[in-house]
């Protein structure tokens, strides 16, 4: 059963609708011009033969007077056709002559003329009953004609809107298939090449970016619950140590300093975590002016080299004293130099060297910090920007938790810059920072890798 709300019930209405609009409007002008034709020829063949009539009552009339036109005029209708009446006044009204046509609807004309110096009026009738006859019979036609047609246009509505909608139903079966356990599965493409094929792909795009999001929360909450059990567990095993026997006062403070360690590890694990989750959220409000880069690199530039000189790690700084000016919020531009460099120094052995410069052109400013480091082998490079992720195990330990670079690309995205990483092994990391620049130096922005 169809239901009256189904788009194929619809459809298939305002066919019928439009359908019998269009019939009804042709017909109506089908009939109309039909009939009008066919009165315009009667009318045509009146005027003929009142044109005749002037013609042999001028040329065969015996006399000049009244009568002898009058005894031409009934000699006249005498050879009329059967049905056809003729009528004769003088120009006082006063009837000459009357020859009676068939009763019924008929055409009739008049017109005045002078017939051997006599105004009068000559009035021709012509039967109309073979005319409406026709138009009648078109009627019927027509409007026996209608249900039929109509009954074969719903009929073929229906089939047409099935067949054409056929495809929603396997898409709609396939979407329901779907569920929050599997999100691999896909609909199936109808290869119509039409509105329908675009909706299934356009779909299968979103299922797509779906089951990557899903993915994607559920590693960053595997991640993040792995890396706050181990604070946990060293912060209960030292507790559970400390208490299970009598011990000095030395022992205990040294217990109580790993438990605060493992806890500022955890205070910045959990803050860390809010700042992302907060940025996924739209929640992460940026205040954002008008800010000189250059004149953040140089207040940075002293905490950047103690941190550095605490390594034994060079530090080479290149800013240039032009000013360059970008959109942004200050504090996030300078958690994002501070992310970059204290990754660059985790990863730089002793007596290496890091370097942090600042390149700006007419519409780019772009802020490049680099390392001699190992490097990031070409595969894991596309993934150091993914949360929890440490591309090289051997560097893992004391390297972070593997949020920060996660963190740095919130902020570039939030700032509509870009940032790139270029690296290659043993060698060492460049990374790359880019934000549209509201004034600055002349001088081009240089594409450098490592």
């Amino acid at each position: 059963m169809i239901s009256i709300r189904s788009v194929r019930f619809n459809l298939t209405l305002w066919y019928l609708a439009v359908l019998t609009s269009g019939m009804a409007l042709f017909g109506t002008g089908t009939w109309l011009m039909l009939r009008h034709r066919l009165l315009a020829n009667g009318g045509q063949e009146l005027e003929r033969q009142i044109s005749a009539v002037e013609l042999f009552l001028s040329r065969e009339a015996r006399g000049n007077d009244l009568p002898a036109v009058r005894e031409e005029a009934r000699e006249y209708s005498s050879g009329l056709p059967d049905g056809q009446g003729l009528r004769l006044w003088d120009s006082n009204g006063r009837l000459l002559l009357e020859i009676r046509g068939a009763s019924g609807r008929n055409l009739r004309l008049q017109k005045q003329l002078v017939i051997r110096g006599n105004p009068v009026v000559v009035e021709l009738s012509l039967p109309s009953e073979d005319v409406y006859l026709t138009l009648s019979t078109l009627e019927w036609i027509m409007l026996g004609l209608l249900p039929l047609v109509l009954g074969i246009a719903v009929t073929g509505g229906l089939w047409l809107a099935q067949r054409a909608l056929k495809p929603v139903g396997s898409l709609t079966h396939d979407a329901r298939s779907i569920n929050a356990a599997d999100f691999t599965a896909r609909l199936s493409v109808p290869a119509t090449r039409d509105e329908l094929q675009e909706l299934a792909e356009a779909w299968n795009e979103l299922l797509a970016r779906i089951e990557e999001a899903v993915r994607c929360v559920t590693r960053f909450t595997a991640d993040a619950a792995h890396e706050l059990r181990t604070p946990v567990t060293v912060i209960r095993t030292a507790a559970e140590l400390a208490l299970r026997h009598p011990r000095s006062l030395e022992s205990h403070r040294q217990t109580l300093e790993a438990i605060r360690k493992e806890t500022e590890q955890m205070t910045e694990l959990i803050e860390q975590l809010l700042l992302l989750a907060r940025g996924d959220a739209g929640q992460w409000q940026f205040q954002f002016d008008s800010v000189f880069a250059d004149a953040v690199l140089r207040h940075l530039q002293k905490t950047i080299s103690s941190m550095a000189e605490s390594k034994n790690i060079q530090v080479d700084w290149i800013v240039p004293d032009q000013p360059a000016i970008i959109r942004a919020d200050e504090s996030a531009l300078r958690r994002l130099v501070m992310i970059l460099a204290d990754n660059a120094l985790k990863f730089t052995p002793a007596g290496g060297r890091i370097g942090v410069r600042m390149i700006a052109s007419e519409s780019e400013c772009a802020i490049e910090v680099s390392d001699t480091g190992s490097g990031i082998r070409s595969g894991d490079l596309p993934h150091v920007f993914e949360r929890f992720y440490r591309a090289d195990p051997a560097r893992t330990p004391g390297t972070g938790i593997g949020l920060g670079l996660a963190i740095a690309r919130t902020i570039v995205e939030a700032h509509h810059g870009r940032i790139e990483a270029f690296s290659a092994v043993e060698t060492g990391t460049t990374f790359r920072v880019v934000f549209p620049t509201i004034l600055s130096c002349p001088v081009p922005v240089e594409h450098t890798q490592a």
